[in-house]
C-alpha cells in the first residue's frame, strides 16, 4: 500500500474538480426568469400588514388525518389556517415571493401540523438523508413554547421529503442539537410546489397540566436560494432579540393531557478488537481478541409531566462515529471535543455556561448514569449522577493544561435555572467528583442575564472550586518539577487541597445593526473545574468588541465591520498580552458569505519571554450557491510564537482549510476537509513544522430508513491513515442497528512496504426502545 503516501494538493484538485461541476449544474438565467414571472403576481407591498403577536383559534378535528403528505383528508377541513408570513431575513416584514398557508388541528393523542408551499418546484432544494441532516435544504417547522413564558420553546421539522429534524431553544442560551422527539412526517414535491403533514403525539411534549392550554407558536420556512431566506407567520422584528416574546398565540386548545410516559430501552453491543502483536512489526501479525457482548438498559420516566428521571445500567456510550482529529502541533493546551452521546447531549443546553465548569465527556466510561429533568413553568431543573470507571483530569495552569487518567469516580451535577421577566434568568449550579482512590473536586456557581432594556443586557458567572488532591506517585509522574500559585503549590497529587475561583462579567448591546460587547473574565491560580473543561488559570482577561451592520441590499446583504481589543494579565500582576485588530463580515448573494480577521498588534509574555509586533491575518469564503456543491475554504498567515519549538522563537505560520460538499444526487453527498498547518524559524527560515489532516466523508441514504457511511481520514502529523465503515437502520430517534468498523493504517516505511493496517475493530450495536 505505498500508493497511499498523501499530499494535500491532491484534495486541492478534487476542490477544483468539484467547482467546475457544480458550475455545470447551476439553474440558468432563462429558470431564474421564468421563477420570477411565476411569483410576482403575489407580490403586493402596497397592502401587505404583517402579523403582529397573532391568535390561531383551534378546534378538534372532525374528520380522519393520514400521514401521507396529501392535503385532502377530511380532518383538515376545519383546521385553524395561518397565513399572511412575513419574511425575517434577508429583508424584515415584507410580503414573501412564494406562497405559504399552514394549518393546525388536533384530537386527543395527537397535534396535527400542514404545510403547503407555492413554489417553483424545480428550485426545492430536497435531500434524502439521516434524521437531523436536512437543515442545509427548504424546510418548514412549528415552534412551540408550551408554557408560554418565552424561556424554552420545541421546534420540530421536516424538509419536501419529510425527513425530520427538531431541536429545543433555550432563551438565551444555545440550541439542544441532541434533543429527539418522535412524531410522523411525510412530505412531496407537487406540480405548484411541495406540502408536509406532522403528527406530533402529545406524550412526546411537556406542558401544564390544564384543562385549557395558553401556548406561543410560530410557523417557519426556510428558503435558500440566493439567499437563505427565512419567513415566520408571526412577524418578527430583528431589533427586538427576544424573538420567542413576538411570536403568535393559541386559543381553544382544550382537554388535553402530557401522558406519564415510561420507555425502556434495551440495547446489546457486540465488538472484536484486534492489533498488531508488535507494533513496530507489521509482519508480526494480529492478535485478535475475543468477540465481546455487552447488554446495557436505559429506563425513562415520567414522574409527572414536568418531571421525568432516567437511569442507564451498563450503558455503551462509545460513538458511533470518531472525532475528527484536529491540529494540537503548536498548542499547549488540551483541545476539546463536542459531545456525541445522545444520554448526556439531550438538555445539554442548560449546562451551557461562560465557564465549562460542565464538561460530560469527562464522565468517560460510566457504568451507571442517571439524569432527573424538571421544568416548572419559568424554572428549570436539572440532575446528573454517573459512576466513572476511567476518569479524565484536566490539570489547568497559566500557559499550558495537562491531562492524567484518575481511575474511578462519583460525580454528581446540579442545575437550576429561573427565568425572570420576558428575557431575564438567574441560575445556580453544583458539581462534585469523588475519586475512589482519593481526592476529590467541588464547584459551586451562580449566574443570570438582567435584561436592563430592547437593547442593552448585563451578564454574569461566578464560581468557587474546591480541590482536594489524592496521593498518587504514577499520577504525579511528570508533574514533580510543575508548580503554580507563584510557585506555592505543586502540580503533583500529594495531598494538597486549596480553594480557587473565576468571575465572568459582560455589558452588551445586542441590536440588528450597532452592537458592542464589553467582558471581563479572572481565574484564580487554584481555580479547576473537575467535571469541566477549563484549561487555563492564573489569568485576567479585558475585551471589548464593537461592530455595525449595513444591509444595502442587492449584491451584499449584509456588511459588519467590526472592531476589537484585549488585554490580558497574570496574578503576579504581569501582562500577559495585549492586542487590537479589525473584522470584516460580508453576507452576499449565493448564500456566500467572506471576510477577514486582521490582528494589527498583538505584544505577549510566554515562557517569560517578551514577543512583541505579533500579526495575523485570517480569511475566508464559504458559498452554498448551489444544492450539488457547497464549498469554501480559508488561510491564516502571521507572525507568530513557536511554542513548543526548542528554544521558543518567532515564527512565521502559515494555515489554511478546504470544505467541500458534492451532492451529486439526493441520497448521495460527498463531504472533504483539508486542514493544513505549518510554521518556519522568522530568523533563518528553517521549517519548524508542517502537515496537515485530511477527512473525506461518504454518505449513501438508500432510503429514509437505512444508510451507508464511510470515513476516511489521514493524519499527516503522524502519517496514519483510518478507514471507518458503518451501515445504520433507524426506525426512529431511539431505536436503531448498526454495524461498522474501524481501521488503522501506519507507515512502517521500508522495508515492510509502507502502509500496513496496524489494529482494527468490528462492531454492531442493536438498541430498540419500547414505550408503555
Amino acid at each position: 500500500m505505498n500508493y497511499l503516501k498523501l499530499h494535500p494538493f491532491h484534495l486541492l484538485a478534487l476542490f477544483c474538480c468539484a467547482t467546475l461541476v457544480a458550475l455545470g449544474v447551476a439553474p440558468s438565467q432563462a429558470y431564474a426568469q421564468a421563477s420570477d414571472e411565476a411569483t410576482a403576481e403575489i407580490i403586493d407591498p402596497d397592502t401587505f400588514i404583517p402579523n403582529l403577536k397573532p391568535t390561531l383559534s383551534l378546534g378538534q378535528r372532525l374528520g380522519d388525518i393520514v400521514i401521507d403528505g396529501e392535503l385532502d383528508d377530511t380532518g383538515w377541513m376545519n383546521a385553524a389556517v395561518a397565513q399572511n408570513f412575513s419574511e425575517t431575513f434577508p429583508e424584515e416584514q415584507i410580503q414573501p415571493e412564494i406562497g405559504i398557508r399552514a394549518w393546525m388541528t388536533y384530537d386527543d393523542q395527537f397535534l396535527y401540523v400542514a404545510f403547503k408551499i407555492e413554489d417553483d418546484p424545480s428550485s426545492i432544494r430536497r435531500s434524502l438523508v439521516d434524521r437531523d441532516n436536512m437543515w442545509q435544504d427548504d424546510y418548514v417547522g412549528v415552534i412551540l413554547d408550551t408554557y408560554g413564558t418565552n424561556a424554552w420553546q420545541y421546534f420540530i421539522a421536516s424538509n419536501p421529503l419529510g425527513i425530520q429534524g427538531d431541536t429545543r431553544i433555550i432563551t438565551g442560551a444555545n440550541e439542544d442539537e441532541g434533543f429527539n422527539i418522535i412524531y410522523d412526517s411525510e412530505g412531496q414535491v407537487t406540480d405548484e410546489g411541495y406540502q408536509v403533514e406532522m403528527r406530533i403525539p402529545f406524550r412526546s411534549l411537556r406542558f401544564p397540566e390544564a384543562d385549557v392550554q395558553n401556548w406561543s407558536v410560530n410557523f417557519w420556512v426556510n428558503h435558500p436560494r440566493e439567499d437563505r431566506n427565512r419567513y415566520s407567520w408571526a412577524a418578527i422584528s430583528r431589533d427586538d432579540p427576544c424573538w420567542s416574546c413576538q411570536f403568535g398565540k393559541t386559543a381553544g386548545l382544550e382537554g388535553v393531557k402530557s401522558e406519564r410516559n415510561f420507555e425502556i430501552l434495551p440495547s446489546v453491543t457486540g465488538t472484536q478488537a484486534g492489533s498488531l502483536v508488535d507494533g513496530d512489526n507489521p509482519s508480526s501479525g494480529f492478535d485478535n481478541g475475543r468477540i465481546r457482548f455487552e447488554p446495557s438498559l436505559g429506563l425513562k420516566y415520567g414522574i409527572t409531566p414536568d418531571v421525568t428521571a432516567d437511569l442507564t445500567l451498563n450503558p455503551d456510550f462509545s460513538q458511533i462515529e470518531a472525532d475528527a482529529a484536529q491540529i494540537d502541533v503548536n498548542s499547549t493546551f488540551a483541545l476539546f471535543f463536542r459531545e456525541r452521546r445522545p444520554f448526556f447531549q439531550e438538555g445539554s443546553e442548560l449546562f451551557n455556561t461562560n465557564y465549562d465548569v460542565v464538561y460530560t465527556r469527562s464522565i468517560n466510561n460510566p457504568s451507571v448514569a442517571g439524569k432527573l429533568t424538571g421544568r416548572f413553568g419559568r424554572t428549570d431543573v436539572a440532575y446528573i449522577g454517573a459512576h466513572d470507571q476511567d476518569s479524565p483530569i484536566i490539570l489547568p495552569f497559566e500557559e499550558q493544561s495537562r491531562f492524567v487518567q484518575g481511575g474511578s469516580s462519583f460525580s454528581n451535577i446540579v442545575r437550576l435555572r429561573q427565568a425572570v421577566g420576558e428575557r431575564s434568568f438567574v441560575g445556580g449550579l453544583v458539581t462534585d467528583r469523588r475519586f475512589q482512590e482519593g481526592g476529590a473536586g467541588s464547584t459551586m456557581s451562580v449566574d443570570g442575564r438582567l435584561q436592563l432594556s430592547q437593547n442593552y443586557g448585563f451578564e454574569w458567572h461566578l464560581v468557587g472550586s474546591r480541590v482536594e488532591e489524592g496521593v498518587s506517585e504514577e499520577l504525579s509522574e511528570d508533574l514533580e518539577d510543575l508548580t503554580f500559585d507563584s510557585g506555592n503549590r505543586t502540580a503533583a497529587f500529594d495531598g494538597e487541597q486549596y480553594n480557587g475561583y473565576a468571575t465572568y462579567m459582560s455589558f452588551e448591546r445586542q441590536s440588528d445593526r450597532w452592537w458592542f460587547d464589553l467582558d471581563h473574565y479572572s481565574v484564580s491560580p487554584t481555580f479547576r473545574a473537575s467535571n469541566g473543561f477549563e484549561t487555563q488559570n492564573s489569568i485576567n482577561r479585558a475585551t471589548g468588541v464593537t461592530g455595525y451592520q449595513f444591509q444595502p441590499g442587492n449584491f451584499f446583504s449584509r456588511i459588519q465591520p467590526v472592531v476589537f481589543a484585549g488585554y490580558e494579565w497574570n496574578f503576579d500582576n504581569l501582562r500577559k498580552d495585549r492586542w487590537v485588530g479589525v473584522n470584516l463580515n460580508l453576507s452576499m448573494k449565493g448564500q456566500t458569505n467572506a471576510g477577514f480577521n486582521w490582528v494589527i498588534d498583538s505584544d505577549e509574555v510566554f515562557a517569560e519571554q517578551e514577543f512583541d509586533n505579533l500579526r495575523s491575518f485570517n480569511a475566508w469564503l464559504f458559498s452554498s450557491f448551489s444544492q450539488t456543491l457547497r464549498m469554501g475554504g480559508w488561510f491564516n498567515y502571521g507572525r507568530r510564537i513557536a511554542r513548543n519549538a526548542d528554544p521558543i522563537q518567532f515564527g512565521r505560520g502559515f494555515d489554511y482549510g478546504l470544505d467541500v460538499t458534492l451532492r451529486p444526487l439526493s441520497n448521495l453527498s460527498f463531504t472533504g476537509e483539508l486542514n493544513h498547518a505549518s510554521m518556519d524559524a522568522e530568523d533563518d527560515g528553517e521549517e519548524l513544522f508542517s502537515g496537515y489532516i485530511g477527512r473525506l466523508r461518504t454518505n449513501y441514504q438508500i432510503n429514509r430508513r437505512l444508510f451507508i457511511r464511510l470515513v476516511t481520514q489521514y493524519n499527516g502529523f503522524s502519517d496514519r491513515l483510518d478507514i471507518d465503515p458503518l451501515v445504520t437502520y433507524r426506525v426512529n430517534p431511539f431505536t436503531a442497528f448498526y454495524v461498522g468498523s474501524t481501521h488503522d493504517f501506519n507507515n512502517f516505511g521500508a522495508p515492510f512496504d509502507g502502509y500496513r493496517q496496524s489494529a482494527r475493530q468490528v462492531f454492531f450495536k442493536f438498541q430498540y426502545l419500547v414505550r408503555a
